[in-house]
Parts: C-alpha cells; structure tokens; sequence
C-alpha cells in the first residue's frame, strides 16, 4: 500500500472514531507501528490530524477532511443510502444534486433512467457521461477544488433557470436545532439555491452526520421534506426529525 493511500484511511479511521492508537492502525494497515508514526508526524504536520501519545486524533471536528477519504468512510452505508434513493426516482424527472460522496452513490444507480440532472459537480457529470438516457445540465461557475463543485453567481444564475422535482443534497452535519450545514459557507449557498427551485428536498446522509453541525449553514430543519440515512441512526433523533415534519428512512 502507498504511503497516500496509508494517509488517506488514516484520516478515514479518524473520522469515525475521532482518535486512533497507532497499534490500532498498524494491524488495520498491515504495516509496522514506526511506519505509522512516521505517517502521523506527516499529516500532523500538514495539520490533517493531531498527533497524540501513542496516536492520533482530529484536531478540529469542524475541519474537512479530504474528499478521498470521505469517500472511503462509512462506504457499505453510502452504498445503501445512495441506491435506495435512486429506487425512488421516477422516469422523466428533473432533479438537481452537488457532488457529495453520498450522492455520488446515488447517482451509479441512475445510470439507465431517462432523466434530466442538473448538477454543480464536475464529478457527477463525468461519471453520467456515457448514460444516453439522461441530459446532464452542469453548471458554470467557480469550481472548488476540494470537491469539485461550482459555486458562486454564475452558478447560482443557472439553478434560478430550472424548476426541479428533487433537490438531492448531502450534509456534514445534521443538527435537530441548527439544521444541515457544511464546511464551506459558498457550497452551503448553493445548496440553498437548489432547495429554492426544488418541489421536494431529499437529504442524503450517514449516520455518522446525524446531532453534527458545520461552520456553514445550508437551511433549517424543515427545508428537506426527505431523510435518508443507515440503520444505525439514533432513534431518538429519528423521532425528533420526524417530529419536525421530515420523512425519515433508514436502510
């Protein structure tokens, strides 16, 4: 295994657990405890993580992490969230989505749907490039390089041209009195304008997501008609939301 590939479960792990013992990581890795303590004094110093006695932690819950390794946490759940929303799509609809790496699975099960996407992600137009029977509307804008979505006026201008049926968003953070939020105040905005055009709000999100909240806020509570998460989502927040008057699905 590359050194990259090392960093990047690494990060992974970190996410999940929130900190992570270097003997932990060794046996995860298949690798020796001094190369994981040389890869933690890396990223330590790329100041991805905190190195702690004897391992690792996050430096700061509100920190991104990189894309790449959001895409390896929670993998198995992604998948299940993503293909159960697909199977609620209906043929001929037109629905706007941002790259998360949720969504992402969602939209490897769209594939062979007549559909119209309108995206702000590079990312998703790339991986819809040869299904024949969807039009793919990608936005302009300024690209965001961490995740490769468009954000800014230009992109804001092209979602005001479309009437959506689903808005299908993804969140860092779900909060019962702080609402979805993300990490990046210019993506939360744009996420916002999606929602405004949309006839229904679906949220996609693991439950690693759910009583978390973000430095940028997208909307409240009440802005996604739609929730779906894994089946290790607390039940008391499942109530909570639902007594907001958000369906919630876990799968």
């Amino acid at each position: 295994m590359i050194k990259a590939e090392r960093h990047d479960l690494i990060l992974v792990e970190l996410a999940k657990r929130g900190a992570v013992g270097v003997q932990d990581l060794a046996g995860f890795l298949d690798v020796s405890p001094a190369t994981i303590r040389r890869d933690i004094s890396e990223l330590d110093a790329s100041n991805m993580l905190l190195r702690t006695h004897g391992g690792a932690a996050l430096r700061d819950r509100r920190r991104e992490i990189p894309y790449d390794a959001k895409i390896m946490a929670y993998l198995p759940e992604k998948r299940r969230i993503g293909t159960y929303a697909a199977s609620l799509l209906e043929r001929g609809m037109t629905i706007g989505c941002g790259g998360g790496t949720t969504v992402m699975q969602m939209i490897t099960s769209i594939k062979r749907m007549p559909l119209r996407v309108l995206t702000t992600a590079v990312n998703v137009a790339f991986e819809l490039i040869d299904a024949q029977d969807i039009t793919v509307f990608l936005t302009g804008g300024m690209m965001r390089q961490r995740t490769t979505e468009m954000v800014g006026q230009i992109c804001e201008r092209t979602i005001r041209d479309f009437n959506l049926d689903v808005a299908i968003i993804g969140a860092d953070g779900i909060h019962r009195d702080h609402g979805y939020t993300t990490y990046d105040s210019d993506e939360a905005y744009t996420n916002r304008a999606l929602i405004g055009r949309a006839r229904e709000v679906w949220v996609l999100a693991d439950h690693s997501k759910l009583d978390q909240t973000c430095p940028a806020v997208i909307d409240g509570i009440e802005a996604a008609d739609l929730l779906i998460t894994d089946d290790a989502a607390p039940k008391e927040f499942v109530a909570a939301m639902t007594e907001r008057g958000v369906r919630v699905i876990t799968v």
